[in-house]
């Protein structure tokens, strides 16, 4: 079983943009949805595209569902469905559960029958909105999983003759540089620490959050 295999259940516009986002970064993707015209709009887009209903166990099982390792679960406008293909993602052994909900009571459901993860779109999209408003040196936080993000961030006048010796990323607070990037030049791997930043160039850090909002 690959860890770059994901199942994306339900192709609203979270999980339709989810599955081509998985797809598009490297990953093995299946998109699964009951609307067929859904499912054709897709299957250009990720590894494979299937019409099947996925509250029904049998139609879970026949897809072999429980061979990837985490299947992530968008169809929250129905929670009888929902709750339906959780709790048969569970009984078919996935390791890894991850469900849309739209209101916090179901949240609280989806986690008590199996779930491992509940992402509250409106929610988090709201966060990080407030984040990129008031910090507008954060260009963009993807998410590796649920303790460490990658965040891309514009380094300003503050960093400026600065080399990644001094600033102690790892030291003073736990965070991995990964990647540069210096104005008009494509992004690098970072393999000089002894390089002095400049006022434009952009960094892309791994680590809590909270650790990184601390220096950037």
């Amino acid at each position: 079983m690959s860890e770059k295999n994901y199942a994306v259940i339900g192709l609203g516009i979270f999980g339709y943009r989810l599955a081509v986002e998985l797809f598009e970064l490297g990953n093995n993707i299946l998109a699964v949805d009951r609307n067929r015209k859904l499912v054709e709009q897709i299957k250009e887009k990720v590894t494979e595209a299937v019409v099947a209903d996925a509250s029904d166990y049998d139609a879970l099982e026949e897809l072999k569902i429980q061979d990837f390792k985490t299947v992530i679960v968008g169809m929250s406008d129905n929670l009888e469905q929902l709750i339906l293909c959780v709790t048969n993602l569970k009984k078919l052994g996935v390791e890894r559960i991850i469900a849309k909900a739209n209101r916090k009571i179901h949240e609280e459901i989806l986690l008590k029958i199996g779930a491992d993860e509940v992402v509250l779109a409106e929610r988090e999209m709201a966060e990080r909105l407030a984040h990129r408003i008031s910090r507008p040196d954060i260009l963009k936080i993807i998410d590796v999983d649920s303790e460490v993000k990658l965040v891309n961030v514009k380094l300003g006048k503050k960093f400026a003759g600065k080399t990644l010796k001094d600033l102690k990323l790892r030291e003073k607070y736990n965070i991995n540089a990964i990647l540069f990037k210096r104005k008009d030049n494509p992004i690098k791997l970072i393999t000089d620490p002894d390089i002095k930043f400049q006022e434009d160039d952009e960094l892309y850090v791994a680590g809590n959050e909270e650790d990184i909002y601390k220096i950037f």
